[in-house]
């Protein structure tokens, strides 16, 4: 029998995308056997009240900037191409059809994880997928009933949301971006 592919989705604003954010896709990669890791960047998320700083070509252009060096990443413009909202259910089942017969994975932090029954359509989550949970703010993931989950230990400083307040002020902010993508976010007077 053919060893099936091992392919993870990462969502998220990625507003800007961080180091934190590849090192958390080498870290997946190298804990679980991943063959694959499409970065999909989101229109607008349906649990976030604030609407991306960047547009979503130029939060697609950081995550190719960023990922450039690395052939087992894809970044994905599906869900910045559909009408938003736009929920993981659908994106899950698009790339198990664009992947049939792979085993999917998807990358959350604990914060989602905690409220993953709260998301659209959980039960097709749950049967299609494999949840890849990383701690959040010092909090350790625990098991759910009826959803698959594998937990790795990967903390990093790095916060989006930080790296946007403080880009202008902070050295430490911009050292936590990669240095293509701060001088894309200079040149395109992002944040």
């Amino acid at each position: 029998m053919p060893v099936k592919s091992k392919i993870a989705i990462f969502g998220g604003s990625f507003d800007p995308v961080h180091l934190g954010h590849v090192d958390l896709a080498i870290e997946s990669r190298s804990a679980i056997g991943l063959d694959k890791i499409i970065f999909l960047p989101c229109l607008k998320s349906p649990h976030k009240t604030n609407i991306p700083s960047a547009s979503p070509d130029q939060r697609l252009e950081m995550l190719k900037i960023a990922t450039q060096e690395h052939e087992w990443i894809d970044v994905s413009r599906w869900e910045i191409d559909r009408p938003s909202p736009s929920y993981s259910w659908l994106a899950a089942e698009h790339f198990i059809n664009e992947f049939p017969g792979s085993e999917m994975f998807w990358i959350i932090g604990n914060d989602q994880w905690q409220k993953i029954e709260t998301w659209a359509e959980p039960e097709r989550l749950s049967e299609n997928l494999t949840f890849v949970v990383f701690p959040r703010e010092g909090q350790t993931p625990e098991s759910k009933n009826n959803f698959k989950s594998i937990f790795i230990d990967f903390r990093h400083e790095a916060s989006s949301a930080s790296i946007r307040e403080h880009l202008a002020t902070d050295q430490l902010a911009s050292s936590l971006l990669n240095p293509q993508v701060k001088e894309f976010i200079n040149q395109n007077r992002l944040y």
